[in-house]
């Protein structure tokens, strides 16, 4: 480097009595670096010890509408989604987005009026930090709540703007959504 440096200096110096030829590459000492190759974190991998967001409140993006019926049985009430186009289907104690052509369940939504919310059959108290000792750090942080990530599955924890108080919570695909 000092000799590199030299020769740069020689070369735009005016009082250089040297030439002002640069060494070739050959004449040149040269060191090799291995390479390191970066840490790939999954966002899978970014959080706590739940690795799979399986069911919220006992119900799974998988479930048909069968499923849920049995699991919940009759709703209190069915009306239309305007965004989706499709049912929302309210229970006691969840709500579910589910489109009848497809058999496609796009959400699960719990209202923040529940004490408890139970994933992958382990309850968890209704409030952020008590999410994020289960979940740990969240994706991505949003203006109206938390993402947190598992493939390609998200549970989003809706807050009121400023503050850790629980408006609601949904799970769903984010690849479908």
């Amino acid at each position: 480097m000092m000799k590199l440096l030299l020769v740069m200096f020689s070369v735009i110096s005016p009082f250089s009595v040297q030439p002002a030829a640069v060494p070739a590459a050959h004449d040149m000492q040269w060191t090799v670096v291995e390479e390191e190759t970066p840490e790939i974190i999954l966002a899978a991998d970014r959080s706590g010890p739940v690795q799979h967001f399986r069911t919220l409140n006992d119900i799974s993006l998988d479930d048909s509408i069968d499923d849920i019926l049995v699991n919940k049985g009759q709703p209190i009430h069915k009306e239309h989604d305007p965004y989706l186009g499709c049912p929302e289907y309210q229970f006691k104690d969840v709500t579910v987005g589910l489109c009848e052509d497809t058999g496609v369940v796009n959400y699960v939504h719990i209202d923040a009026s529940e004490k408890r919310l139970k994933l992958n059959q382990e309850w968890i108290d209704m409030n952020i930090e008590a999410i994020r000792d289960v979940l740990g750090k969240p994706y991505y942080v949003a203006e109206d709540g938390e993402v947190f990530l598992r493939g390609s599955q998200a549970l989003k924890v809706y807050m009121k703007p400023g503050s850790n108080y629980i408006e609601g919570i949904d799970l769903f695909d984010e690849s479908v959504s």
